[in-house]
C-alpha cells in the first residue's frame, strides 16, 4: 500500500483530493498520513471529508478515518460506479472544491455518465474556486480536451447559511486528448458575470462590482459585456468573475464579497487576477494552473500552457502527479511567466 505523507508541499486539502483521485485512477490502495501538519487546525476539516466521502460514493470505496479531526486515512478504490449522486452539504462548504476531485476521480472509468445533485453548500467561497469560475473556465479547458462536463445552478449559496441548489452532469470521454496553449490571438472581449442576492439589491452591488471591472478593462481597449444576476439566497453575499476564452488561452479573475470591503474592491480583486495573466502574456492564470494539470497528466497526448507565477499548490501538485503517473512535467522560467509541459 502505498502511504503519502499529507504534510509535503503546501500541505493543504489539495495533498488529499489529488493522492485519493489519482489513487483511484490507479485502482491502489493508499493511505495519506499527517494530514494538514502544520495548519493551525490540523486534521481533516468538514469540506476536505465532503469530497473524499464523495469520491467513495461514486466508485463504491471503502474510507477508513474519515471523520473530521482525523490525521490519517486509508482510501480503497472500488469499482461499483454510480451513475447518480446526491451531495449534502450542511454549511456553505465549496462545492467546487468537491468537484476538484470527482472531475479526476471520473476519469478512472472511460465512458461513464454521471448525475450528480448538490443540496446545500457555497457558489462562491473565500478558498475555492466559484462555480462560475469552474463552468466557464476550468470545464472550458476540459471541453477542448474531450472531457464533457455541465453544470446548473438552481440556486446560489453564501457563507455562513450555504443552501445552494446545483445540478452537474459528468461524462469521462474514450480518449482524453492532451491541449497546447500558445497564446497568438488578441485579447479584445471579455465577460463579466456578477452576482448579488437581493439583500444587496438596493445598493446595487452587482453592478457595482462590474462596472468596477468594465472600467478597468477599457484602459486596455478591452471590451465587456456585463451579465449581471440578483437572486435569492439564505445569506447574502456577492462574486464576481471577468473571463475572456479564445481558441488558445482562457484568462479569468473571480473574486467574493467580503464584509466591509465595498463592491468596487471585489469587483478590483477579480480585475487584478484577470490582468495579471494578460499583462504577462499567459494562457491561464495561476489558480487555473494547479486545476488542469492533474487532467492534462491522464490525456493520450501532451499539453503546454503558460501561467504568471508558480504557486505552492501548482508545485504541489506537480510532485503528486509525477508519484502516481508517468507523466513528466516540466517548468521552464521565461522572463515574466512560466510555461508548463505535461508530456506523456
Amino acid at each position: 500500500m502505498r502511504v503519502i505523507d499529507g504534510s509535503q508541499g503546501e500541505g493543504g486539502g489539495s495533498v488529499l483530493r489529488i493522492a485519493t483521485a489519482l489513487a483511484l485512477i490507479n485502482q491502489e490502495s493508499i493511505t495519506i498520513e499527517n494530514i494538514r501538519k502544520k495548519r493551525p487546525v490540523p486534521g481533516l476539516r468538514a469540506q476536505h471529508l465532503l469530497g473524499l466521502r464523495a469520491l467513495t460514493d461514486l466508485c463504491g470505496g471503502e474510507l477508513i478515518g474519515g471523520k473530521i479531526g482525523s490525521e490519517k486515512i486509508t482510501f480503497h478504490p472500488g469499482t461499483d460506479w454510480k451513475t447518480e449522486l446526491s451531495v449534502s452539504i450542511p454549511t456553505a462548504g465549496s462545492i467546487g472544491l468537491v468537484l476538484q476531485v470527482l472531475q479526476i476521480g471520473m476519469l478512472a472509468s472511460s465512458n461513464h455518465s454521471l448525475n450528480l445533485t448538490f443540496h446545500g453548500g457555497g457558489t462562491y467561497g473565500k478558498w475555492a474556486p466559484s462555480l462560475d469560475y469552474i463552468q466557464n473556465v476550468t470545464w472550458k479547458i476540459f471541453h477542448q480536451m474531450n472531457y464533457s462536463l455541465e453544470l446548473t445552478i438552481l440556486q446560489h449559496g453564501f457563507y455562513p447559511k450555504g443552501g445552494a441548489q446545483v445540478n452537474v452532469s459528468m461524462s469521462s470521454p474514450s480518449k482524453l486528448s492532451g491541449i497546447n496553449l500558445i497564446r497568438k490571438s488578441e485579447i479584445n472581449d471579455a465577460l463579466i458575470k456578477s452576482v448579488a442576492t437581493n439583500h444587496l439589491k438596493k445598493a446595487k452591488v452587482a453592478e457595482r462590482q462590474a462596472e468596477e471591472i468594465q472600467r478597468n478593462l477599457a484602459q486596455y481597449d478591452i471590451n465587456a459585456t456585463i451579465d449581471l444576476s440578483v437572486v435569492d439566497a439564505k445569506s447574502p453575499g456577492s462574486g464576481v468573475l471577468v473571463f475572456s476564452n479564445t481558441d488558445d488561452a482562457i484568462l479569468a479573475g473571480d473574486a467574493v464579497g467580503e464584509r466591509q470591503k465595498s463592491a468596487e474592491k471585489v469587483g478590483l480583486t477579480a480585475f487584478s487576477h484577470y490582468f495579471l495573466t494578460l499583462s504577462n502574456n499567459c494562457t491561464v492564470d495561476k489558480f487555473l494552473a494547479d486545476q488542469i494539470l492533474p487532467v492534462m497528466a491522464l490525456a493520450r497526448s501532451s499539453s503546454t500552457f503558460t501561467a504568471p507565477t508558480l504557486t505552492n499548490h501548482t508545485q504541489t501538485n506537480i510532485n503528486l502527479i509525477e508519484t502516481f503517473t508517468d507523466a513528466v512535467i516540466s517548468v521552464e522560467k521565461l522572463s515574466n511567466s512560466f510555461r508548463l509541459s505535461v508530456d506523456i
